[in-house]
């Protein structure tokens, strides 16, 4: 299992996983502006997910992820927030729709709170959204304590 930066020749495949992951996609626009901070999860040279994260300063916002729908279930969403929470970032930020538990429930597990609710922030169907947030632990032994 290999995550790495996506490249050009994997928007098509990137595109298809998105369209077949959510009723209201991102448009082909929105993933192509997106292309530079998109991950992909590949195994056995099938991307099998990916997960756009973008990082500033020591905050990182984790946009967007999506698993081919005939791979869910084998922790490919996992390794890929496993992934992403070993950047330098000490802050980790998203939005979730509140309908949906089970990506919620992948969120606790790695540490992610919810923080605060946006009110109709869907605009297909305005459900609202959960705003989490991960802070990383300083590790024993590294406060000046």
């Amino acid at each position: 299992m290999i995550i790495r930066k996506a490249e050009k020749k994997d928007f098509e495949t990137i595109l298809d996983i998105e369209n077949k992951s959510f009723k209201k996609p991102w448009s082909k626009s929105q993933i192509e502006s997106a292309l530079k901070n998109i991950y992909v999860l590949t195994d056995s040279n099938t991307i099998k997910g990916f997960i756009c994260f973008e990082a500033v300063k020591n905050e990182g916002h984790i946009l967007h992820m999506a698993v081919s729908p005939s791979y869910r279930g084998k922790g490919f969403g996992e390794k890929m927030m496993e992934e992403i929470l070993k950047s330098p970032c000490d802050l980790f930020f998203l939005e979730v729709r509140e309908g949906n538990i089970a990506a919620q429930n992948l969120y606790k597990k790695f540490g992610f709170e919810i923080i605060s609710k946006r009110k109709n922030y869907y605009q297909d169907n305005n459900e609202n959204a959960l705003v989490m947030k991960y802070t990383k632990q300083q590790k024993s032994g590294d406060s000046n304590e």
